[in-house]
Order: structure tokens, then sequence, then C-alpha cells
């Protein structure tokens, strides 16, 4: 059984536009974004950037995707705009329970989503994370060495606190790429190392990198991804959806959207990601990831074993 997960940071209207998005209204742009989401079908998605304080903007999504979705959102704390949201498709899932933690330190006011819940087909439970860590600035001297750590130490201690045998699933726009080869401009002597640190917290705990595992070759051959573009640090592959390898859980597929689009393709203030169709979403590409789920093995008298 197929399931399909997909990770976006969709780039609020009450964020900061980058050419040439910013000649786009954000009603055509998100309307697109939507017919995205329904052209590739995911049961899961998992969404950054998603604007509390614009009005429409949560209707539009609710009237082209609720039909078919179910969307739980969880905005930033204090005045923050924006936050996260993640929808799964209804017929796709039982028993959905919610669960929002604000992040510590409070200053960032950065939150996270989990959402667990039975695969109707396969029968296998599952637990889907989604957080957008605090960016890497490197011009003061707490978000890289303290903040971000502290974020992503939090959302790996809820994960690791689940029932075994459940699939897990972090997705996630991590303000890192582990795959940076350049330092960061700043004053501290910062490392390429100590700004990707949550990431490789996340692989030091056992998830692997889905686009990174489906890109191994091309990786070993020098492939450096890029999923956004930023002003304030280097383009690179921030957008994160991590998975722990278990049992009756295989990755088949992963790409940035559009698939036919180069991996490395770079950002332009004239073209955005490319002149192709669907490249002018948000500075992030969605990252999308296809997962073959086997039923779930069911416990029997049997399978019980006194010593």
């Amino acid at each position: 059984m197929r399931l399909r997960v997909l990770q976006f940071n969709v780039l609020a209207p009450s964020a900061r536009i980058c050419k040439p998005l910013d000649g786009i209204p954000w009603q055509v742009r998100h309307a697109e974004i939507c017919q995205v989401i329904l052209g590739l079908g995911p049961d899961v998605i998992c969404l950054q950037e998603f604007c509390f304080v614009t009005p429409g903007f949560a209707d539009l999504y609710l009237q082209l995707l609720g039909s078919i979705y179910h969307c739980y959102q969880k905005k930033r704390t204090g005045y923050k705009p924006e936050g996260l949201a993640i929808l799964v498709r209804k017929a796709a899932f039982d028993d959905v329970q919610i669960e929002t933690v604000d992040l510590e330190p409070s200053f960032c006011d950065r939150v996270a989503m989990f959402v667990t819940m039975s695969h109707r087909d396969s029968g296998q439970r599952m637990l889907v994370c989604t957080t957008h860590l605090t960016v890497a600035h490197a011009s003061n001297s707490h978000d890289i060495p303290s903040c971000r750590p502290m974020q992503c130490q939090q959302v790996l201690e809820r994960l690791s606190a689940v029932d075994a045998g459940t699939q897990i699933f972090l997705c996630a726009d991590m303000n890192s790429d582990h795959l940076e080869r350049h330092p960061p401009n700043n004053s501290f002597g910062y490392t390429t190392a100590d700004v990707s640190k949550p990431v490789f917290m996340a692989l030091e705990q056992g998830f692997n990198s889905a686009l990174h595992d489906a890109l191994e070759k091309p990786l070993l051959a020098g492939l450096q991804p890029i999923s956004h573009t930023s002003s304030y640090s280097q383009d690179g592959c921030v957008d994160y959806m991590f998975y722990k390898p278990n049992p009756g859980l295989v990755l088949e597929d992963s790409f940035l959207y559009p698939k036919e689009l180069p991996a490395d393709a770079a950002w332009t203030d004239d073209e955005g990601w490319g002149v192709g169709e669907h490249t002018l979403l948000s500075d992030h590409r969605p990252l999308v990831a296809d997962f073959h789920l086997e039923a779930a093995v069911e416990s029997s008298e049997s399978d019980v074993h006194l010593c």
C-alpha cells in the first residue's frame, strides 16, 4: 500500500516576499499551490508558514482542499503571523489525535505539531510531526549554538516516546543543510557543522532523510540539492522529510517538485525556480516522498510464549 507524504513551506503572504513572487497576488499563488497538492495526491501534507492574519487565507485552503483533507493548524506564539498546518486524507486514516507543543526557548516563538493516526488500508499506526526551526542567525550568540538544538531536542524526545512498531515521520523546514560546504558569514566563528547540528541530531537518532536516500548515487557524484532560496544565507536544501527505518515501511521514491526540474536547480529573480509549469509557488520547492506500507501484523495467542 502506498503512502505519499508532502513537505512544503508555502511562503505566507505576511512574510518577506522575494522577486519574482512579489508580482503575483497571494490568492493566485496559493490557489495554484492547492491545485498542485491536489494533482500530487498526497495522503499527509505538512505545511510551514501557514498564514493566520491574512483575511481569507485559511478559507482558501479549506475551500479547495477541505472536501478531501482534514486540516489541523497551529499558530506560532507571541505576535507571529504564521505557523504550521498538517492535512490528512479523510479516507485514509482513522483515530486521528493531535498534539501541539510550544517549543523552548519561548522568545523564539517556535512550535511543533504531532499527529498520531491509524492508516486504514495497512492497519499501521503512524506519528507525523512538523515544525519550522529558528532561522540560523549568524549575527547573534544564541540561535546557532543553543536555540535551534534546544528546539530540535524537544521534538526528537517527543518522537522517541512512542509505542514500538509506530511508523515515525518528521517533516520540517530545518533552516539548515547538512551538505552545505561554505561557512556562514559571522563574527562568532560558527562552522557549517554548527549551523547544521539540528539535522545531524535527527540523523544520529536513527532517522533517515527520504530525499537524500533517494538521491544516493547523484549525491555521491557531487549533487547538492536546493529546496530554498535565501536572502540572508546560502541557498540550500533546508526541507527534510525524516523517517525511521522500521519493518513494514519501505521508501520507494522522493523528489523535489517539479520532478523533471533538476534537484540542484538554482533560483533566479526573473524566473524563480525555472520557466516550466509550477515553478513560481514559493521560495521553497515542495518535497514529496512515496513509501510502501505493509499490512500490520496482528498478534495472536500462538505468538505468545511463556518462559
